[in-house]
This record gives C-alpha cells, structure tokens and sequence, in this order.
C-alpha cells in the first residue's frame, strides 16, 4: 500500500492496485501540495467519512474530473447522486460494500456531520470512521474526525486494522492525551499516521506530544505530498 498524506484527513492511497481518494480537503488547506490532483491519472473511489466541509473539500471536482465511485453515508451519496453523480456505493453504520476487489466498512465516529449552505446546517447523515480491505494488503482504518470511544477495541477486534489514521489535533477530535490512549487501550495498531492537526491555529494538538505519549504501535508523522509504503 502506498499511502500520501494530503494535509487535515485528506489522503491519496494505492491499494491492490486501486486509486483511493479520502476525504479531498485541498482548496483552502494551507498544508495540502499544490497541484495534487493534476498529477493522478484516474481516481477509482472517492471515499467520505462525514459531511463537514474541511472533508467534503473538493469532491464535486473529484467526481467530475475522474468519475469514481463514490463510498460515503447514505444521506452524502444521495446528495451527490442528486447532482447528477451515478457511481455511488451509499452505506451506513457496520455495513460493509465490496466493490472492484476492495472491501469498505462503515464504522462508528463520534462527532458530527452537516455543511452550511446559504447559512443553514444541512445534514449529512451520521459521521463514520471507514476501514478498508484488499487481499494481500493491510487493513487500512481512516478513524475520521472523533472522541475516543472504548468501542474502537471491537472495532479492532472485529477488523483487526493495522494502519490507523488517527485525529488528534483537539478542539473537533481528540487531543494529543485521548488520541494516545486510545491506540495503547483500544486499538493496537501496527502503524498510526497522525491527522486533522496544523491546518488551522484553532488545532493545537501537537503530534510530537502525541507521539511520546504513545507505547503501542509506530507513529509516523507525515509530510504532506510525501508517499509511504506500508
């Protein structure tokens, strides 16, 4: 699997040969490498784990420039599927969706999910965290925006993710403290990638403190645009 780090949550995977984007916050995200998009030839999925628009971002460009299918909420696919977007995969909560040799799983975030459109929230179904399975590749866990929540030891259980892409800039997610704790009591990860921290002064979280605090599993702090093969 070969894993890049878009800056925020977003991140591009290659996984069993199959081009992933997650959710694609790039316009407006100081940290995002410029041009990104431009250097794919195709994009198979678009993936979205909820409906804010620091992780909708720029999927509507995604969809119209690659026309992937689309695996997000039920209530995100309709949204799209309203816009004139046919390849959608919609899902929700424990369900699972096998779709050209990857497997998706929605799993439980807690946290939000809604946009402003002139002004008014407008709900995007529930948040989820989503984990991702290919024959002979590593079960990947994007956890979304969320709390620590003692329920990520089932989901670890039942899914046994060994790439955890974790939140923990504070404020909207967890914190430096929480996030830790729950990879050394919950999850047990073979390697967590940091996210959702240094996009805004508002993220405070520092994912060196993070980092210290952490006893199981290998932190590897990204860099936005640099590719890592786990």
């Amino acid at each position: 699997m070969k894993l890049t780090w878009l800056g925020h949550s977003a991140f591009h995977a290659e996984i069993a040969g199959k081009s992933v984007l997650i959710d694609p916050f790039l316009s407006g995200n100081p940290k995002a490498p410029d041009g990104f998009l431009d250097t794919l030839d195709r994009v198979d999925f678009l993936v979205l784990t909820h409906g804010h628009e620091d992780h909708l971002g720029d999927s509507e460009a995604v969809l119209e420039k690659f026309n992937p299918t689309l695996v997000a909420m039920y209530e995100i696919a309709m949204y799209y599927g309203g816009k004139g977007h046919e390849k959608v995969e919609p899902m929700n909560i424990g369900g699972s969706v096998t779709n050209d040799g990857l497997t998706f799983t929605m799993v439980n975030a807690q946290h939000s999910s809604a946009f402003m459109e002139a002004g008014k929230p407008i709900t995007m179904g529930d948040p989820a965290g989503m984990i991702i399975k290919a024959p002979g590749e590593k079960t990947l866990y994007h956890a979304g925006d969320t709390e620590v929540f003692s329920d990520m030891a089932l989901i670890q259980r039942v899914h046994d993710p060994k790439i955890g892409l974790i939140p923990m800039g504070d404020r909207f997610t967890m914190g430096p403290d929480t996030a830790a704790l729950a990879c050394n009591e919950f999850l047990n990860l073979e390697t967590i990638v940091p996210v959702h921290w240094g996009t805004m002064d508002l993220l405070t979280g520092d994912p060196e403190d993070f980092k210290k605090q952490v006893s199981r599993g290998e932190v590897k702090i990204a860099t936005p645009g640099q590719a890592m093969d786990l």
